[in-house]
């Protein structure tokens, strides 16, 4: 049902590319096929512990928990299982997110990308872009996919291994030649400079064929979105950022949500057992209160927690796990007080 409803809500949001869309309707279909899996997983903490917090609260409405309890069982035994359960569904959603969830993210963004582009958006436009390559720093206004191209303006400076530049090059437009792997520039300033950074040569050149290190497709991508990398991807990104000079710390904060997030399953599923032994009567309105309350407060707690990580006000492990710790040492505290 839930997943009905964010499904619903999906679709409405982009009903605009949906309508006005110019590309085969099949990337519409696919968009919406490959973004189930994710839904399905937003949705299966709260399911989690709805469907636990209302099992144990039936059986303590009843008085059936209070009996098994007089007959000498502990109420961890009781629900030993359910928290073997919650440890378990952990692990799979964590793996679950890695080797489905993050594939079909890839596709649903690739598919999303056409969709957009049908209905007249620009997607994975480079446009005044500066990063570090192999030999020096490249800044290129705008990057043309269709034609293989940089142009209004390319601008490479050479770096010696001592870091001072060995020269200068700025030109209007940039064709890549991906047969030879060359670059051709068009209407070129080239300023070379001595050991004493003064300008050695100055030329004006109408074109010129230039061996770069990097070629084309190091500025047709600068970044690639965390949702469509894994565990093993987002450390080669963060390597590859590092090099480039490009901020990667929302990269390591995904890193930690890869195996934090996923623990929220456990934790819904130990509050709610606690919370369904302490329902008295109607565990159905009970359990959904108390599933709607503590779903709430873990996300605006994680959202929190993760938007100061990615600003760098706090660091990446302390604020992701501080949420799942917190409610796991309020789960234990509620137990304790519990005194059963």
């Amino acid at each position: 049902m839930l997943t009905a409803m964010i499904l619903v809500y999906e679709i409405t949001n982009n009903m605009k590319y949906f309508v006005e869309s110019r590309e085969s309707p099949v990337y519409t279909y696919l968009y919406i096929a490959y973004s189930i899996p994710s839904m399905v997983i937003q949705v299966i903490s709260p399911s989690l512990m709805f469907s636990v917090c209302f099992v144990v609260g039936q059986f303590s409405a009843n008085k059936e928990l209070v009996s098994i309890m007089v007959a000498g069982v502990s109420f961890i035994r009781i629900v030993s299982l359910i928290l073997a359960f919650g440890f378990f569904m952990w692990i799979f959603v964590a793996i679950f997110t890695q080797f489905v969830v993050i594939p079909s993210n890839k596709k649903a963004q690739n598919n999303y990308s056409y969709m957009v582009k049908g209905a007249g958006k620009l997607t994975d436009l480079v446009y005044q872009y500066h990063v570090k390559g192999k030999e020096g720093f490249y800044y290129v206004y705008w990057y043309d996919v269709k034609d293989s191209a940089v142009k209004g303006g390319f601008n490479y400076i050479k770096v010696l291994p001592g870091g001072l530049p060995e020269y200068v090059i700025s030109a209007q437009r940039a064709n890549y030649k991906a047969d030879v792997k060359t670059w051709e520039l068009l209407d070129i300033e080239e300023i070379h400079f001595n050991d004493n950074l003064e300008v050695s040569k100055y030329e004006k050149i109408p074109n010129k064929t230039y061996n770069f290190p990097e070629s084309i497709d190091y500025f047709s991508k600068p970044t690639r979105n965390a949702d469509g990398l894994n565990f093993i991807e987002l450390g080669e990104e963060i390597e590859e950022r590092k090099f480039k000079g490009i901020p990667y710390k929302d990269l390591i904060v995904e890193r930690h949500a890869s195996f934090a997030m996923p623990l929220m399953s456990f934790v819904v599923v130990s509050i709610g057992a606690l919370a369904g032994a302490l329902t008295k009567k109607s565990a159905g309105v009970a359990s959904l209160g108390i599933t709607i309350a503590v779903v709430l407060l873990y996300y605006i707690f994680y959202s929190t927690g993760r938007s100061l990580a990615e600003s760098g006000g706090v660091p990446a492990f302390a604020a992701i796990w501080f949420t799942p710790a917190l409610f796991i040492g309020g789960a234990y505290y509620l137990y304790k007080k519990m005194n059963v």
